[in-house]
């Protein structure tokens, strides 16, 4: 099994860490707060890291924006990010990810998917309304995050199928 961490920030719901813990059963994966974990040690000690905020005002939060950016260099090292948030991401014309995929890229990390999915949200003047996607993250959202745990799983076993040495005798 690859060792995989899940660095997350969930505050107001919950909504995230919903996505964080779905995502972890598949991959084993520990799940820490960015202010509870030491980046140095994680690039040393992790094959796999995944990297999950709710949207605030339009990108991750802060405080993994930061975590990222104290990360070391590390190129080829595999990476993948997750959200929530309380409308739709479109990468055409507002990518939530944009901000944190890039820091992590300058890091040398490749990013081996992406996924969002529908947070509850109260936020402003939502919480006098009732908020909006109640119910978000549902448990067809979560499946589509397990789905989504799969296939990072089934490209990581791709690529060490690649760099294996063959086995065909001459």
């Amino acid at each position: 099994m690859v060792r995989s961490v899940i660095l997350c920030v969930s505050l107001h719901h919950g909504n995230t860490r919903k996505v964080a813990e779905a995502i972890s059963r598949v991959l084993n994966a520990e799940i820490l707060r960015p202010e509870d974990a030491d980046p140095k040690e994680l690039v040393e000690s992790y094959e796999l890291m995944g990297f999950g905020s709710g949207i605030y005002y339009g990108k991750p939060h802060r405080s993994l924006l930061e975590f990222a950016e104290r990360l070391p260099k590390k190129v080829g090292a595999a990476a993948f990010v997750f959200s929530t948030s309380g409308i739709p991401r479109i990468p055409i014309f507002h990518d939530y990810h944009k901000p944190l995929v890039k820091i992590l890229r300058e890091k040398g990390f490749r990013i081996l998917g992406e996924f969002t999915c529908r947070g509850f949200n109260t936020h402003g003047v939502l919480r006098k309304l009732g908020g909006m996607n109640r119910g978000r993250p549902s448990s067809s959202d979560l499946e589509k995050a397990r789905k989504f745990a799969e296939s990072l799983l089934a490209k990581l076993r791709a690529e060490i199928s690649l760099n294996e040495p063959s086995q065909m005798s001459l």
